[in-house]
């Protein structure tokens, strides 16, 4: 039995142990900003992006954390704008303090905000795809999606062995992105004897696509390929190229499918082809909780812009895991993120020097209002 003498030892003992426990237990927490279009033509994208990641940053504080630090997302709205994202990126580093950011969900918007961060934070790239984005990036930059060379390159083979137009004629967005997926796309087809007719672009901001698609249906191509970077835009034009009366094959772009998609395009998409790095039926073990969480949380559908945000969150954890806990660690945490292959729901993912990441990539189309595998 403890006498009093002791009783008062180990009371003491425990009040100076407990400062140092309620330290540790109140560490603040690691900081994400996530800058995304939260407004304008790309808000569904912005906000599948932050479920995606919201659902990651659950799972992970749900277990514990961050070497004892939970995660934290900051939102920030980019408005599909390089000025609007610019002016985020600099907010979030120089007034609000955040350890990362990921963002860049659109090439023009990437290809901006990365001069701003440039060898100041660590920033995850999510769906956009202009190589200049890793090519010119720098030592703290990180992108998962494939470049749209690597995109073309497994898609092109894809159009010319599967679908299998004799002709095509494009309708393309007006910006860097969509401009390169007509260069890219115009040799890669034309080298397996594919027929170019002719293209179209088209604004950010338009809504109306008729007359465009109406020059592109007088072409008479067999196939018109729609290169769309957001879901509100992608469906109009889906829905418009039919209602036009073009009965032709519909090839929709890489990267941009998902499920609001189609449901949006109506019976336009139906045995549309895609290419995605993500699958529902990928095999992975990492997918299923993500999936609980995710479709527990949100009324929207998994998809792939969602998988990029969780991949951010995942990649970040990883890396902040093991260099020792210091969110503030850029030089170890990047050097840690480019010399190994790093477990997210897509499966392991493996950055080069640049910073690009190489993921697997396969070949969808909707079938019964469903985006599908298409299996060898």
């Amino acid at each position: 039995m403890l006498g009093r003498r002791d009783l008062i030892a180990a009371a003491a003992a425990l009040a100076l142990f407990a400062p140092l426990a309620g330290a540790q237990a109140q560490q603040p927490p690691v900081r994400i900003a996530l800058i995304g279009p939260m407004s304008g033509t790309g808000a569904f994208e912005g906000q599948l992006g932050l479920e995606g990641a919201q659902a990651a940053a659950a799972i992970i504080n749900a277990k514990g954390g961050v070497a004892g630090r939970k995660l934290e997302l900051v939102t920030y709205d980019d408005k599909g704008s390089p000025e609007d994202g610019v002016s985020a990126a600099k907010r979030a580093i120089e007034q609000d303090n955040v350890d990362f950011i990921i963002g860049g969900w659109f090439s023009a918007v990437a290809l901006s905000m990365k001069e701003v961060t440039r060898d100041k934070i660590i920033t995850v790239m999510t769906s956009s795809q202009h190589p200049k984005v890793t090519e010119e990036g720098h030592k703290y930059l990180f992108r998962l999606n494939a470049t749209s060379a690597m995109m073309s390159s497994f898609y092109s083979k894809a159009i010319c062995n599967q679908i299998k137009p004799k002709s095509v004629a494009f309708m393309n967005v007006n910006d860097d992105w969509g401009r390169l997926e007509l260069e890219n796309y115009t040799k890669l087809l034309g080298a397996c004897g594919i027929e170019v007719k002719g293209h179209e672009f088209y604004n950010r901001t338009d809504t109306d696509f008729t007359t465009a698609l109406t020059k592109l249906k007088a072409m008479n191509p067999d196939a018109i390929y729609v290169a769309a970077i957001n879901t509100s835009q992608g469906a109009t034009i889906y829905r418009q190229v039919r209602q036009t009366g073009f009965r032709g094959k519909v090839i929709a772009s890489a990267g941009n499918m998902n499920p609001k998609l189609v449901e949006l395009s109506g019976n336009s998409l139906e045995s549309v082809y895609s290419a995605s790095p993500f699958v529902e039926d990928n095999g992975q073990p990492s997918m299923k909780p993500w999936l609980a969480e995710y479709r527990k949380s949100y009324k929207n559908e998994p998809s792939f812009i969602a998988a990029l945000g969780a991949q951010g969150v995942e990649v970040i954890a990883a890396g902040v895991t093991a260099t020792g806990g210091d969110p503030r660690a850029y030089d170890k945490i990047a050097a840690y993120l480019k010399a190994n292959e790093i477990p997210t729901v897509l499966g392991n993912v493996r950055f080069s020097e640049q910073g690009q990441a190489t993921q697997p990539i396969h070949l969808v189309q909707v079938k019964s209002k469903q985006i599908v595998a298409v299996r060898d």
